[in-house]
């Protein structure tokens, strides 16, 4: 039989954080071909991990993971869509049961651009 092991990343290294307007995070996420964004505890967000290569590969191997950015919006509660206020539409995927991306929004309310 197989054997499956549930083992999370130690460390995911995120090298940019942008805080935008709803309106620009739904014309930015409708302007590409996967237009949703995830949402947990009041933030709309995305992610985008770097270019693959073998390097990067080696580093997941040691539960290490390298995200080029993170977009994120204040949204206090989740729906199914959101539009922007010229009627741009995107999904909404709710992913408050993941304990990973509960561990980063929690993270990001600690950082410094939260507030900005």
């Amino acid at each position: 039989m197989t054997e499956f092991i549930h083992k999370p990343y130690e460390k995911i290294f995120v090298r940019d954080m942008i805080k935008l307007s709803l309106d620009d995070l739904i014309g930015m996420m409708s302007s590409m071909e996967a237009a949703n964004a995830y949402w947990v505890d009041g933030v709309l967000f995305a992610s985008f991990a770097m270019t693959e290569s073998e390097e990067l590969a080696k580093k997941e191997m040691q539960n290490e993971m390298y995200l080029d950015k993170i977009i994120f919006s204040i949204y206090e509660n989740h729906t199914k869509t959101v539009k922007s206020s010229t009627n741009l539409e995107i999904g909404v995927l709710n992913m408050q049961k993941s304990k990973l991306y509960q561990d980063l929004i929690r993270w990001l309310k600690n950082q410094p651009i939260w507030n900005q």
